[in-house]
């Protein structure tokens, strides 16, 4: 299960309760997280070209830790995303990752730094993913620490968990249903907009 909203509020007020709000949300004990991470790309990326490499890296994760089988079994790590562009207009994605079990952080870089799409720089055929940084997730900074940043510069942040867990029940009431993402847009008065997009895990 998949939730994406975009954080920024219209007013400073708004962005204020955001993020307290996301901070809140991410800050439960049901994530579990383990790690922190900066994962970026060699070259100018599209935002689909992005999700699809994000994709393929959490279930490459997923299957180290859970086996080629882990959907069957309803294991899936959890996971939040916040994208952000670079001066020089190249995708960057920061994330939190948890339910990584014995996974140590040179796992996670190796992965990434391989899962990308094959594309030719220099003459040479290489993965577009560019260099990682993984660290401790520190829970004393909080939730809200790692989500301000994408309120201040209204960015986007993606949640995603196993659906068959009490984190799947509390998203529910912002999907409207299981085995789809959300996009969700915060008014000022609480209410939600939905726009739904099929993007099965």
């Amino acid at each position: 299960m998949r939730v994406s909203a975009r954080v920024r509020g219209r007013t400073y007020q708004e962005t204020c309760g955001l993020v307290n709000a996301w901070g809140e949300l991410l800050n439960r004990s049901g994530w579990r997280w383990s790690y922190f991470g900066h994962l970026t790309y060699k070259q100018p990326v599209t935002k689909i070209g992005a999700d699809r490499d994000f994709n393929r890296f959490v279930r490459g994760i997923d299957e180290k830790c859970f086996g080629r089988r882990y959907r069957e079994r309803g294991k899936h790590i959890t996971f939040a995303r916040g994208v952000e562009y670079q001066i020089r207009g190249v995708l960057h994605n920061h994330v939190l990752l948890g339910l990584t079990g014995h996974l140590n952080p040179f796992d996670i870089i190796r992965l990434w730094e391989h899962i990308g799409s094959m594309v030719e720089i220099d003459g040479v055929l290489q993965p577009r993913t560019g260099f990682a940084r993984v660290y401790e997730y520190d829970p004393n900074l909080g939730g809200s620490h790692y989500v301000s940043k994408y309120a201040v510069k209204g960015g986007t942040v993606e949640v995603g968990c196993s659906k068959k867990t009490e984190l799947a029940l509390q998203l529910r009431p912002f999907t409207n249903g299981a085995g789809h993402q959300q996009e969700i847009d915060f008014l000022h008065d609480g209410k939600l907009h939905l726009q739904q997009q099929e993007l099965p895990l």
